[in-house]
This record gives C-alpha cells, sequence and structure tokens, in this order.
C-alpha cells in the first residue's frame, strides 16, 4: 500500500540558490561569476502538509516535537567531495517552527546538500563518528545508522534528515526536504461494549534492531516499504498504559474513547500473513482477570519514517469466528483444518471439492453465548469480495439461504481470500458491523 507521508523541506531562494539535476535544463543563462563566487542567499524553511495514511487529508505538525527546533546544512562539492560550509540556524531562533527564513553565503557551484533538523552536530558526532568540518572530505554518511530507542520520550524533539543534489548559480532556487525519522502511531480505543473496560496495554510488533538508516530512502517514501523478505527477526513492542485507561460502558449517542499517540521505528511486518499483529490486553468490569484480544492490520505491510498512521480499535459485546466443512469427492481426504482468530481465520484444504463456511457469533455479556440468524441479537453476513490470483476456485464463495458461505475448490494449488461483512443487530437496528477475512489455502 502506497503510504501518505507528511515532509519538511528546506527551500534555497533570493540571489543564489540551487537546483535539483533533474531541473537543469531550466537553468538562466548569463550568470555575472564563475564558479567559487560567493553570493547571498535566502534559506527558507518550511513544511508542506501531506495526508495519513488512513485519510488522505492534509495536515501540519501537531505537536513540538514534530516540528523544527534546530536545523543545519552542510554543503559538499559533488567533485571532490570537500565539505565547502555548514550552516546552522542563528543562536537567537529557538522557536519551534514549520517556516523560517534566513540570509547567508556560500560559493556558487554543484553541491550535494545533507540536511538535519533536531540532531546537532555534536550528537550526530558523538552517535556515529560522522563529523563536517569545511575544507575536509565528506564522511561516508549515506551508509551511516543511528540508534533511536523506544519509549521514545514524548519530551524529545523528534530527528529529521535529508540529501539533494543541487546547483547554486545566483539566479535559480529550489528545495530539499527534511523528513521526520519515526513514524507517529495514532491508536483510538472506543468502547462499544456493555460494560466498562479498562485497557492495560498495547502490544505490537516492532523492527529487529534500534539502528535506523540515517538518510530517507526516497523510493520508500513515495511508495512505502516493501514486504518482509522472511518472516524472523520480529519483537515486540509494549506500549504500557499503566494503571489503565478507563473506558465507560456505550450507554448511546457517542462512545467512549481513549486516544493515544506514540512514535516508532521504520519496520517492516514479520508475520506469516505480512501483517501486523495487535494484542490489546483489556479487563473488563467485573471480570477478576484481563483479557487479550488480537487482531492483524489490514494493508499495512511496512511503517516507514514520517508515516503517519491511524488506527481505530473498536471493543466490542461480540465475538466473531469461523468454522468449516467439507464435502470431497469419493476417495479425497475430508479433514479440514481451521486456524485464526480476531479479523482472519485460515482453512487449510486436501483435496478438491464443496466447503460450506459457519460463522459464529458469541455475545459476551450473555456468557458467550451464540447469537443466531433470528431472535435478538441476531446477526447476517455477506461477501463483499472474493480474491484468487490462483484459481483454486470452481464455485466462489456467497451466503445461502440458511446463511452459510459456500463454494467448490477444484484440483489446483493455492491461496484464495474471502472478505466477509457481519453485522450484529439488537432491539431491531444494525448494532455493530464486523469485517472478517478468510483464507482458503489448497494443499
Amino acid at each position: 500500500m502506497r503510504g501518505n507521508i507528511r515532509l519538511l523541506y528546506i527551500i534555497m531562494c533570493g540571489m543564489a540558490a540551487f537546483l535539483a539535476a533533474s531541473c537543469q535544463g531550466d537553468l538562466p543563462g548569463g550568470e555575472d561569476a564563475g564558479e567559487g563566487t560567493a553570493v547571498t542567499v535566502t534559506l527558507d524553511i518550511h513544511s508542506r502538509a501531506n495526508g495519513t495514511r488512513a485519510t488522505g487529508v492534509p495536515e501540519g505538525a501537531e505537536y513540538d516535537i514534530e516540528k523544527i527546533h534546530s536545523w543545519w546544512v552542510a554543503f559538499v562539492n559533488q567533485g571532490d567531495r570537500k565539505v565547502q560550509a555548514v550552516v546552522e540556524r542563528p543562536a537567537g531562533n529557538t522557536s519551534y517552527v514549520e517556516q523560517e527564513s534566513v540570509d547567508m553565503k556560500v560559493a556558487k557551484g554543484k553541491y550535494v546538500l545533507y540536511a538535519f533538523a533536531n540532531i546537532s552536530q555534536d550528537s550526530l558526532y558523538q552517535q556515529t563518528g560522522l563529523q563536517f568540518t569545511p575544507g575536509k572530505q565528506c564522511p561516508d554518511v549515506d551508509t551511516a545508522t543511528l540508534t533511536l530507542l523506544q519509549d521514545w520520550n514524548i519530551g524529545t524533539d523528534i530527528p529529521m534528515t535529508g540529501k539533494q543534489q543541487v546547483e547554486v548559480t545566483g539566479h535559480n532556487s529550489v528545495s530539499i526536504e527534511v523528513v521526520r525519522m519515526l513514524a507517529k502511531m495514532d491508536v483510538t480505543f472506543t468502547n462499544e461494549s456493555g460494560k466498562d473496560i479498562t485497557v492495560n496495554s498495547l502490544t505490537m510488533e516492532q523492527s529487529p534492531t534500534d539502528h535506523v538508516p540515517l538518510l530517507p530512502n526516497y523510493s520508500y517514501l513515495q511508495n512505502g516499504m516493501p514486504e518482509a523478505a522472511d518472516t524472523a527477526g520480529a519483537r515486540a513492542y509494549v506500549r504500557d498504559y499503566g494503571g489503565g485507561a478507563l473506558l465507560t460502558k456505550y450507554g448511546g449517542g457517542m462512545a467512549r474513547s481513549y486516544r493515544d499517540v506514540f512514535y516508532v521505528r521504520e519496520s517492516q511486518a514479520r508475520t506469516v500473513t505480512r501483517r501486523y499483529r495487535l494484542a490489546v490486553s483489556v479487563t473488563r468490569e467485573d471480570d477478576a482477570a484481563s483479557t487479550q484480544l488480537f487482531a492483524l492490520t489490514r494493508d499495512l505491510y511496512s511503517i516507514y519514517r514520517n508515516d503517519h498512521v491511524v488506527v481505530p480499535i473498536v471493543l466490542s459485546d461480540f465475538q466473531v469466528g469461523v468454522d468449516a466443512r467439507f464435502y470431497p469427492p469419493i476417495g479425497g481426504y475430508p479433514a479440514v483444518m481451521t486456524s485464526g482468530s480476531g479479523e482472519d481465520f485460515y482453512c487449510e484444504f486436501g483435496t478438491e471439492g464443496d466447503f460450506e463456511l459457519f460463522l459464529s457469533v458469541r455475545d459476551a455479556l450473555k456468557g458467550n453465548a451464540l447469537v443466531y440468524g433470528a431472535g435478538d441479537p441476531c446477526y447476517s453476513s455477506v461477501v463483499k469480495a472474493v480474491s484468487d490470483p490462483q484459481n483454486i476456485l470452481t464455485k466462489y464463495p456467497s451466503v445461502s439461504a440458511t446463511g452459510e458461505i459456500v463454494g467448490r475448490l477444484n484440483s489446483n494449488k493455492g491461496k484464495a481470500s474471502v472478505d466477509v461483512e457481519v453485522t450484529v443487530h439488537r432491539n431491531g437496528a444494525a448494532d455493530q458491523v464486523y469485517d472478517r477475512r478468510i483464507y482458503l489455502i489448497r494443499k
């Protein structure tokens, strides 16, 4: 899934600025002096807000730590890779900004710019050994990594970096971006249950290392990180809510919610399904022990720096499960194995034949009693989509008159998926809607 991101920009403009190589055909002629002549440049630092992955709605920085608090830029000659100049934010400028302009002197020429925000030159040197000294060779910054520990302190500014090839001519102006090195997780817990619920913790996968590439990968910024090549190396990150976040029971109108914003390193989902597995620990009213709830994120395979990932988590009274019945041809293997919980289920079949998928809906407020297609409460279901890239289905799954999901497998081996929407009705009206994905695996 292509991730939308918010980027911060450093703009050089005025008498002299610089231009990316891809735009050099637009350079004006008639320069007054040759390469190496010092000219005055206006540095304009500002942010350009794009949208979140969830909505695509444009937005600016929400908190100060997401803004620029300090910055510096190293000008490195493209030819000999020597550092020409290092420009820092004026000492008197101490506010958090998304836009700022300063004047500076720099020689005309072609440069690679390395821009840093919210990480000092001393801090960079202490962590990486990198040092930009005018007149000296540029350090090996392109392969460097930075250590970012979690939990990220909400009072610590988020470091940002960027790189751009430019040309200072004295007549042109272009920009360089600095990108936040952490992603923003925006989790909202909503209680639609008939009981008070305390949220104790949220556990999710994180990157297997604290080391993050110092510079952004601009292809990943545009298209998102690729899916993980293997399933090894994941580790858990626990977001502990201390005494717990209490959400009072649903009594009509707007349900009670709790929002938590935190920042994580870039990572790739390393579960079998290549999606992030979330575990929420909750304690229901009148329950002596806590309950662990699990779910897989939908269409979220990776989290990259500067992403804003919105995760709504709804806590409800009903649990939806899946079971399967299989009718193979004579001589076939009748066994079918089912597994899964939360939003995803897996049905493995050993041969071709007809199958029926049975949904089970249970009411947590009534001792996990089964809910049926009639009565109060009751449920209905509909198949929203079927994906069969390996052509294992002779008959696409559909909901029968009696409520089962029926279909037929052929002799091809592979995997298909069925997206089902389950609606629970209470007091004669639609009350809660659940989306479930069922994977059909033909071995």
